[in-house]
């Protein structure tokens, strides 16, 4: 018998069943790990390209993130994580800003220390300026300022009536750590003495400095280990990132989190090599896919006729997963032909033929994309890296990562309530409702409700000896909807003639 120290909800997952008729963090969010020119290295949470922009800029040659972020909301992604990774070793510009004790002449002491609000070269481009504001400095107040943020001398934020006066409702501290975009700012320990004859504000710009990449190598272990205090489903992908370490890493953080899935970013390799390159390079999981081949999509950074690169897939295939599950649940297979790759004008490199396509497939468990003329390109699979069923299938993992979270989160109420038959009553009826829901949504198969679930909370599962160690327990059986991967018509051919019936 498992044991449990912290109270709280448990969900595990058991073996297939195959007899199942016995008497919103729901909801996908994108979480991309990679590098960016600038931006917080702590989850955020962003729902659009424009936001996407406010935080890390533009896209840039050299960073695969902000080309697979744009391409997932173009797909019909709706909200994502977005993680920055950075060396282990980089640092963040700084600036001492100066006052002037004596009102004018040479600046003495320190106003602030401003930091650059994440590590690397960025910061050094950013520069801060004050002016006076309306309080003027007396013998006994601390006067405001106005402080400017440049970023390459073009001004990006501008706080108002801000004070080193912890007791001023604009206290420098607790308005831009709390709001800036690109600065953290320290005030030294105790007020600024106030005295009629000192001024906060500069003559000039003053520069950060001292901001280093730290090297090329980013830190994606660091960086996906802060997606621990992310909640609910996620899905998962590192731009442009295929290495094994860091690939195995993604996954073994997706199935210990047992609700998220990883989508991986496919290699150059030729069509004839690719498979045996999946092979040896990632673990065999249900949480994991991967897609074949690069495509060639919108730059979202140029205009007119050379507005195309080769793109990774993972942002778009993310937009794609996020757009099927909002209009069929997470049951259907976010492929087919009806889930096209929009700003796709191509297949990268040499194009899969159909023998490549089915080893690929069926051997490997690789999407291949596929050129549909007149329909675009079209997300063509829906496996995993599993090679058992039926964990080899996407919508069976993803159903049932939503059945977990979902039974979770309703769940949750029940924590430190009496453990007794009205609270089983109570748990069992909240899932049934749950899962009724997700079968009438055409989550899972069966003609009616008592075919497509069962829930067991009651004496039989709730024993004395559960209720004394404080556990209750829940058991769920699901028939979960299977793909329709191959269509097999028999067509024979026939001579032709009628069939005679008999009149009375």
């Amino acid at each position: 018998m498992a044991t449990y120290s912290v109270p709280g909800v448990y969900v595990s997952e058991s073996p297939l069943v195959q007899n199942v008729n016995r008497s919103n963090t729901t909801q996908s969010v994108a979480a991309f790990i990679g590098t960016a020119p600038r931006g917080p290295e702590n989850p955020t949470l962003i729902n659009s390209w424009s936001a996407y922009k406010n935080y890390y800029d533009d896209a840039e040659t050299g960073h695969e993130l902000p080309y697979s972020v744009y391409h997932y909301f173009a797909n019909g992604g709706r909200d994502a994580y977005i993680v920055r990774a950075t060396n282990a070793s980089a640092t963040a510009a700084s600036v001492v800003m100066p006052y002037y004790p004596n009102g004018s002449g040479a600046a003495s002491g320190s106003l602030f220390t401003g930091t650059a609000n994440s590590r690397g070269t960025w910061g050094n481009s950013l520069s801060l300026k004050t002016t006076a504001g309306g309080t003027a400095a007396t013998a006994t107040q601390i006067p405001t300022f106005n402080l400017s943020i440049l970023l390459n001398g073009v001004e990006v934020e501008r706080w108002n009536e801000v004070s080193t006066d912890p007791n001023n409702n604009r206290y420098l501290e607790a308005v831009l750590n709390n709001f800036s975009k690109f600065l953290t700012v320290t005030v030294p320990s105790g007020a600024k003495t106030a005295a009629s004859t000192w001024v906060p504000y500069t003559t000039a710009a003053v520069s950060l400095a001292g901001g280093a990449s730290g090297g090329a190598a980013a830190d994606y272990q660091a960086a996906a280990d802060k997606l621990d205090a992310v909640e609910g489903v996620l899905l998962i992908n590192a731009p442009g990132v295929t290495d094994t370490a860091t690939v195995n890493m993604l996954i073994g953080k997706a199935e210990s989190r047992g609700n998220s899935f990883v989508v991986i970013d496919p290699t150059t390799a030729a069509p004839s090599d690719y498979g045996s390159t999946v092979a040896n390079l990632y673990t065999s999981s249900s949480y994991a896919a991967v897609y074949y081949p690069m495509l060639k999509m919108a730059d979202p950074a140029k205009s007119g006729p050379a507005a195309i690169r080769d793109t990774y897939p993972g942002g778009a295939v993310m937009g794609a997963f996020v757009r099927t599950e909002v209009a069929r649940t997470v049951a259907k297979a976010p492929a087919g032909f009806t889930t096209d790759v929009r700003n796709a004008f191509g297949l990268y490199g040499t194009k899969p033929t159909a023998a490549q396509a089915g080893t690929l497939y069926d051997t490997y468990g690789v999407n291949v994309f596929k050129a549909i003329p007149g329909g675009g390109i079209v997300i063509n699979g829906a496996r995993t890296l599993d090679k058992t069923s039926p964990g080899k299938y996407i919508p069976i993992r993803r159903s049932l990562n939503y059945i977990k979270q979902g039974l979770k989160d309703l769940t949750s109420y029940a924590v430190f309530e009496p453990n007794d038959d009205r609270l089983w009553a109570s748990v069992s009826i909240r899932s049934a409702s749950f899962l009724n829901q997700f079968w009438r949504a055409g989550g899972l198969k069966g003609r009616n409700a008592a075919e497509a679930f069962y829930v067991v909370c009651d004496e039989t599962n709730n024993t004395d000896e559960t209720i004394a160690q404080g556990e209750v327990r829940l058991e769920v059986g699901v028939a979960l909807q299977y793909p329709a991967e191959f269509i097999v018509i028999s067509v024979s051919q026939w001579t032709g003639g009628s069939n005679a019936a008999s009149t009375l």
